[in-house]
């Protein structure tokens, strides 16, 4: 193939203006960006972007915690390159070697006894997916989702998020209950760890108890909140609340979607740290490094009566979005990323408890692997969320040629998320900008 089959609209070199034209005369206005003054990348490799004016930019989102092995790796784009010359698309109602080579891999990968997957596009649809199978399954309408959350943007996956994400008027959530989580640096019951005996995993019993029939479909919960602002329960809430749905005849979903593929280091899944079996994992955004592809991973009598009626989907499956993922699962393997991911995040880890020592601004550093979040505070005593510093902290970041997430339900945490492709050299530039940056917001503090 040559660069002169390529359509020329795309191979044009546009100026930024002229793009951001276009989207203003085009694009809905649910498509926004990040920044004041919007960035137009073209092009990627490892951890870096390049904007259209060839500036750098180490990239600490991954896109949005979804690109895990980097841009422009030789073997994700000859994969992709390999698949597309032969077949892009037949739908799932027949078969193809990727679709069947891909859930193989999932398997053995998966927790024992997570034998049998289902392939969609995206997060969203692999978590109402599990769901509809498990109140199937069960025979129950009740799900427990728990504070702090986010499960998507479909209609019941947004029902399930109570991460600032309800924008509209909506009827009460059929069956969806809610539940704290584990946000020991803002407790629900104002109470510290570990003296609180976990209070926030124990009230899910009482919210069976008095807002269900006395059973529930499933529990749906991440191992760590991502768009919540990078939370992390102690693992005792993950077996706390593991015994709870067990008691009460319920299916336990860990939603993957960000902590799945290694993110959170030595393990593939970001539950098994816990050391909890869950009985449905939900995958999305590293599976396919950018290409779009999900699903669930479950045992075989829960999945035998989710039939193609319940769950066609009509580009789930398809040969290029597969193929993809089989490529991600072979660098992930073959580049040891769950290793370092783990020795990386270590590093990082200490880097930013060392910016928390020296920055008043810095309320709490948490997370597991390469998978952290810093929170950003007006006042440590008080807590106050530092929402315009938040701001502040992207704007000047990204001036410095640093790329960081937002998340929390008051938009006050750094979300640091990079591809697996991540160096220690960029850990540590990234972490001198993030100095600098502070430095002159806690100025005006």
């Amino acid at each position: 193939m040559t660069d002169e089959l390529v359509p020329e609209d795309l191979r044009k070199e546009y100026s930024k203006e002229e793009i951001l034209e276009i989207e203003r005369k085009h694009m809905a206005p649910a498509v926004a960006h990040y920044y004041e003054d919007p960035v137009l990348f073209v092009r990627g490799e490892g951890a870096t972007l390049e904007d259209s004016s060839g500036k750098s930019y180490i990239d600490l989102f991954a896109g949005i915690c979804t690109t895990i092995t980097g841009y422009a790796h030789p073997k994700y784009v000859a994969t992709i390159k390999w698949q597309a010359e032969r077949l892009v698309y037949t739908s799932s109602l027949y078969s193809t070697i990727p679709y069947a080579v891909l859930v193989k891999r999932l398997a053995e990968i998966a927790p024992k006894g997570l034998s049998q997957s289902f392939i969609v596009s995206s997060g969203s649809e692999a978590n109402e997916a599990a769901l509809f199978m498990a109140r199937k399954y069960i025979g129950n309408p009740y799900i427990i989702a728990c504070l702090h959350g986010y499960h998507g943007r479909t209609t019941l996956a947004r029902e399930l998020s109570s991460a600032g994400w309800r924008t509209t008027p909506e009827s009460h959530p059929s069956g969806i209950r809610f539940a704290p989580y584990g946000y020991c640096y803002r407790c629900s019951f104002r109470k510290e760890y570990p003296e609180c005996d976990f209070e926030c995993a124990r009230y899910i019993r009482e919210v069976i108890r008095t807002q269900t029939n006395n059973a529930i479909a499933a529990f749906i919960v991440e191992p760590i909140q991502g768009v919540g602002g990078i939370i992390q329960p102690p693992p005792e809430f993950f077996r706390i609340a593991h015994e709870t749905v067990k008691e009460y005849g319920g299916l336990y979903i860990s939603d993957e979607v960000q902590t799945g593929f290694g993110r959170t280091g030595d393990k593939w899944w970001g539950i098994q740290h816990a050391d909890v079996a869950p009985d449905i994992i939900t995958v999305a955004k590293g599976f396919g490094s950018g290409i779009p592809v999900a699903g669930f991973m479950t045992r075989p009598e829960i999945a035998t009566d989710y039939t193609v009626t319940d769950g066609f989907a009509t580009f789930g499956g398809n040969p290029l979005s597969c193929a993809a993922a089989v490529a991600v699962i072979e660098i992930i393997q073959e580049g040891k990323y769950l290793e370092k991911a783990s020795e990386l995040g270590s590093h990082f880890r200490k880097k930013l408890d060392s910016l928390k020592e020296d920055h008043k601004i810095v309320g709490d550093v948490r997370g597991q692997g390469l998978m952290l979040g810093v929170e950003l505070v007006r006042d440590r005593t008080t807590k106050e969320p530092a929402v315009q510093e938040m701001v502040q902290v992207m704007e000047l970041c990204k001036d410095r040629g640093l790329l960081i997430g937002k998340g929390g339900i008051d938009g006050n945490v750094i979300r640091l998320q990079p591809p697996l492709e991540l160096t220690r050299e960029q850990v540590d530039d990234a972490t001198n900008i993030l100095d600098e940056v502070f430095s002159e917001i806690e100025k005006n503090l």
